[in-house]
């Protein structure tokens, strides 16, 4: 099952810009309500997670920052709640997404 779910998704986070991958961050802790870090290390173990954490601190990820859907990350926040509450629509066709915001 892992192998298979890295080869459906590495194309695609390898693609992400630096915001897009910080997002990412944040958006498996608002899902799961765990860091990155801590997913990591109960699924690989604590010197995979360390050794994560020291890459992404080279490119300024903390794989330990919580989501504050309240504070700094309250304006990701409102974008997933317009999404989750169909004000914002999302396609996607082949790793290529389209954003349309609706009106109503």
């Amino acid at each position: 099952m892992e192998k298979s779910i890295v080869k459906e998704f590495t194309p695609t986070i390898e693609e992400l810009t630096f915001s897009q991958g910080l997002i990412l961050l944040k958006l498996v802790d608002r899902e799961t309500g765990k860091t990155t870090y801590r997913i990591v290390d109960e699924l690989r173990g604590k010197m995979r997670a360390f050794f994560y954490q020291s890459i992404a601190r080279l490119w300024h990820y903390n794989l330990k920052d919580h989501y504050d859907p309240n504070g700094k990350d309250k304006e990701i926040e409102a974008i997933v709640q317009k999404i989750e509450r169909g004000e914002i629509a999302i396609w996607c066709h082949k790793n290529h997404y389209r954003i349309v915001v609706l009106f109503f």
